[in-house]
């Protein structure tokens, strides 16, 4: 079944629009949510959560590429339950999640109080299509799929300290973009 059969069960209200979403993109969804949790039973629970919000968002919201509105809805739920378990501290001595990797570039004040989250969104997407193709991957594997060095490095064949350096340059990189669009103090 293709996304927009998908969008219209959901529209039609019909229950088997979420069987149909679980039989498309479970696996990824779930890839996704373990990145991030890296507890099974957790990830479950985030994909059943997004599954939910689905039904409760659409509509009225019409997704444009279905796949990448379910893969981030996916992605802010697991999120949203790290950091709570991570202000619990059940996880005390767990690895902090990829994404703060990027505070450094990031301010999130000034996106807060200035900018829209879509303008944010186009200005990362343009510079992701500065870099070249196996840079790009590695960084959206870290960053999106919250995937670890290690599982990068053999995802694309390369070593960990080739996967780390590359993010380290196109952080550098994404820092500078910000900076010039004012998103970024030096």
């Amino acid at each position: 079944m293709d996304d927009a059969q998908i969008i219209k069960l959901f529209f039609d209200r019909d229950e088997n629009a979420i069987e149909q979403t679980r039989q498309t993109y479970g696996a990824k969804c779930n890839s996704i949510a373990y990145g991030v949790l890296k507890n099974r039973q957790d990830a479950e629970e985030a994909v059943s959560d997004a599954y939910l919000a689905l039904w409760n968002n659409i509509p009225p919201d019409r997704p444009a590429v279905f796949c990448a509105y379910l893969y981030k809805t996916v992605r802010n739920l697991a999120l949203l339950r790290y950091n709570a378990e991570m202000t619990d501290k059940r996880r005390a001595n767990a690895e902090a999640s990829p994404i703060t990797e990027l505070d450094e570039c990031i301010s999130p004040d000034r996106v807060d109080e200035q900018y829209e989250e879509r303008e944010l969104t186009d200005i990362i997407n343009g510079f992701l299509k500065t870099l070249g193709e196996s840079d790009r991957r590695i960084f959206v594997c870290r960053y999106f799929a919250n995937m670890e060095y290690k599982e990068i490095a053999k995802k694309y064949g390369f070593t960990q300290s080739r996967v780390k350096m590359s993010l380290h340059r196109s952080r550098e990189k994404l820092k500078k973009t910000l900076i010039k669009e004012g998103y970024c103090n030096e």
